[in-house]
């Protein structure tokens, strides 16, 4: 065995010293924790079973790959409580080692909006209620009441440019794209950005997709959609995480029915509400994330050796060329056109 399998193996039983010592120290030492599917992140889920409730234990270990924040717990405990606060489903924080990265929060179970979909379970019911319970935090007076990162034209524009540093050279040979064209890609980014309305401003929950949404039929109202993974929000636009929800990178959505929340979404709003500033926002970031997401799941296979990630391109490369051909991105598109850049 070599030395990095040593290391790696130590650390693994450190981390497991760590998740017994928590669960002793609040009285569940019997309870048995089974490993969940892992997503993209650091972050890792265990079941817990045999303890006083149904619970799961949240780890984000302190000695994982230093990509900041370093402890994601302290955030997703912050964020939880502030929604649960007001009358958002959230799992209750039962105990908490933000030292060593762990959480025991409620468990919300297993019937994900994408597992009852995939079940035969009526999905246009399902998005209207994630619509609906959008609106609502939307128009919530508080919602902008916690102290979150600002989803800034700088965290933006560094997501758009995976799509030139990793995407691009993948189409092209391993070709870079050109400086020109860097520079101008950066400048075309930032006017459209620059159009965003400082009233539709909240707290953008940032994974808002069918994978992160729990139907709990016991609740009533909006409190019947349960949030999960949310530990990445910021301060941003009210059209992020509807179009999060509408153009989900891992599961196409008819055009009928996006157009068809869309328009739920709107009714659910205030008569002063601004169409088309939503709407602008919807198109700019629709591209902003399938930008992002076209790099990233390529970063994934080439850096990472995730290549299971490269099956949605084909999609997502669908969602970026839709919105390209949106009025409001034509000063992208052009861009596109003049440096033959197809995507």
């Amino acid at each position: 065995m070599n030395d990095a399998v040593k290391k790696l193996k130590t650390k693994e039983e450190l981390r497991a010293e760590k998740r017994k010592a928590f669960m002793e120290e609040i009285l569940w030492q019997d309870a048995d924790l089974e490993l969940l599917p892992a997503d993209a992140s650091f972050r890792r889920y265990y079941r817990v079973t045999g303890g006083n409730k149904p619970a799961l234990l949240m780890e984000d270990p302190p000695d994982r790959p230093k990509v900041p924040p370093l402890v994601m717990v302290r955030p997703f405990l912050n964020i939880a409580n502030f929604l649960r606060g007001l009358g958002f489903s959230t799992p209750i924080i039962m105990a908490q080692d933000i030292e060593n990265g762990l959480l025991l929060i409620e468990d919300f179970g297993d019937t994900t909006y994408n597992s009852l979909i995939n079940s035969g379970f009526d999905e246009k019911k399902l998005y209207e209620l994630a619509i609906d319970t959008l609106s609502e935090l939307h128009k919530h007076p508080k919602r902008c009441e916690i102290p979150l990162p600002a989803h800034s034209e700088e965290l933006l524009l560094d997501g758009a440019m995976r799509l030139i540093e990793w995407y691009y050279p993948y189409m092209n040979d391993d070709k870079k794209a050109s400086n020109e064209f860097i520079e101008e890609y950066k400048e075309t980014w930032i006017k459209l950005f620059k159009g965003f309305s400082p009233a539709q401003e909240t707290i953008v929950l940032r994974d808002f997709h069918v994978d992160n949404l729990i139907y709990l039929e016991d609740r009533e109202g909006i409190a019947a959609c349960g949030l999960l993974d949310f530990q990445d929000a910021s301060i941003g636009q009210f059209g992020y995480d509807v179009m999060s929800l509408l153009e989900d990178a891992r599961r196409e959505v008819s055009s009928d029915l996006q157009q068809e929340m869309q328009d739920r979404y709107i009714r659910n709003m205030p008569d002063n509400f601004n169409k088309q500033d939503f709407l602008y926002s919807y198109n700019i970031l629709s591209a902003q994330r399938s930008s992002r997401l076209l790099g990233q799941f390529v970063r994934l296979s080439k850096r990472d050796g995730k290549d299971q990630y490269l099956k949605f391109l084909p999609y997502l490369k669908k969602l970026m060329n839709i919105a390209l051909n949106r009025e409001d991105m034509k000063p992208m598109k052009e861009l596109f056109e003049k440096h033959n850049f197809k995507i």
